[in-house]
């Protein structure tokens, strides 16, 4: 019988993610028509007894960007969770991606449908925008 030696990855994929494995992960991006946009980058790991973590971060995508915060709301598969959203001070001519703010969730199999909101209410150059909004789905 051939012997074979499995990968940190593929060690973690049969131990249900022993040792805070990352099953899965991705990212979505709003669509404001300008260079200021919502960025969530999410993942989901498992615990050495299966159990599953949704970790999401809702960001801010853009270039010179002053505010003072706001509100964010994250959606999942019905779910509304909320958190106050980070004041950014950046004035420079660069992309960047600032992180309003993180959330962990539990979840279990399956197809895990997000959606988040930032309550920008603010002008972004010249163009008036209210929310920002940004979903997509995490297969898990």
């Amino acid at each position: 019988m051939e012997k074979k030696i499995l990968s940190d990855n593929e060690l973690n994929q049969v131990a249900g993610g022993l040792g805070g494995g990352v099953l899965a992960s991705g990212s979505f991006l709003s669509n404001t028509g300008t260079q200021l946009n919502l960025l969530v980058n999410w993942s989901v790991q498992a615990d050495a007894y299966g159990t599953k973590t949704l970790y999401v971060d809702v960001c801010a995508s853009s270039y010179s960007l002053y505010t003072v915060g706001g509100g964010v709301e994250l959606t999942v598969n019905g779910m509304i969770y909320g958190a106050s959203a980070n004041p950014i001070s950046y004035g420079g001519s660069t992309p960047v991606t600032n992180c309003l703010a993180t959330f962990a969730i539990p979840v279990t199999s399956g197809a895990v449908s997000m959606s988040a909101v930032w309550h920008y209410n603010g002008t972004y150059s010249g163009v008036p925008i209210g929310d920002i909004r940004a979903s997509g789905v995490a297969n898990v």
